[in-house]
């Protein structure tokens, strides 16, 4: 059954369209993966500070 199935492939112009917003949106994953990694890092150097403030009373 699926030897008959037909499948049309977009254009070579409209697939290289599509790689280039696939690259784009990949760019900004990355990015986004990054700030990611520096926020849990900040909130990890935070943390003690906040637990010690938070036993003593302080919050």
């Amino acid at each position: 059954m699926i030897k008959n199935l037909e499948i049309t492939l977009p254009s070579l112009p409209e697939q290289r369209r599509i790689v280039a917003e696939l690259d784009a949106l990949q760019v900004q994953v990355d990015a986004l993966k990054h700030l990611q990694t520096e926020t849990a890092a900040e909130l990890n150097a935070l943390l003690p500070a906040i637990l010690d403030r938070a036993f003593k009373g302080e919050l």
